[in-house]
């Protein structure tokens, strides 16, 4: 029952995620997910702002609460590093949405916290797959998407750096990175369900 109810908070988070993102996004006039970024839609001028800040909250607090329910379930030693990284994706996204992009002298906590988010997703994928599944199959699909998580954060951060494109827009990086940790939750989900 208790990796049912994890499973639910995933898929939920997941869904709700990707669904006031494209609310807000559909609200915004001009923005394009190839060249903007999420956060621009958290931005206290954008259309939908609190609809995209809520997405965040959501998925940070839902993305941690599912992994508090499987660790409890689940006697894998590697718990506290899951958790951990749980802790640091949804400490991350709660600051995402309550310092928003765009303001003037907090951009360094916004971008901050962002980092934390991303950089503690893609590591629970790495920390936590085990206490999803054992099965080979599903460990190989949960490392290959942390890697490309990882990736895409390194081509994001070495772009912002250099300022300027890294092959792809620095926005296509981002989504890439953050949407790694959705869909590997819906995947995680989807096989918490089945067992």
């Amino acid at each position: 029952m208790t990796n049912r109810v994890a499973a639910c908070c995933w898929l939920v988070a997941g869904v709700a995620y990707l669904g006031l993102e494209a609310i807000a996004a559909a609200a915004q006039p001009g923005y394009r997910y190839a060249v903007n970024f999420i956060s621009d839609l958290g931005q206290p001028g954008a259309a939908l702002h609190s609809l995209m800040n809520t997405a965040f909250v959501v998925q940070g607090t839902l993305f941690f609460t599912a992994a508090v329910l499987l660790t409890r379930s689940v006697g894998y030693r590697g718990n506290r590093i899951f958790l951990a990284c749980a802790v640091a994706n949804a400490v991350g996204n709660v600051l995402v949405a309550l310092v928003p992009s765009g303001g003037s002298g907090i951009a360094a906590v916004h971008v901050s916290a962002a980092t934390v988010a991303i950089i503690g997703g893609n590591a629970a994928i790495l920390a936590g797959h085990r206490v999803v599944s054992e099965s080979p199959w599903y460990r190989r699909a949960s490392v290959g998407i942390a890697v490309v998580g990882f990736v895409a954060f390194g081509m994001l951060a070495i772009g912002a750096v250099a300022a300027t494109h890294v092959l792809l827009p620095g926005a296509v990086w981002e989504r890439t990175c953050v949407y790694t940790i959705i869909g590997w939750q819906v995947l995680s989900a989807l096989r918490l369900l089945r067992r």
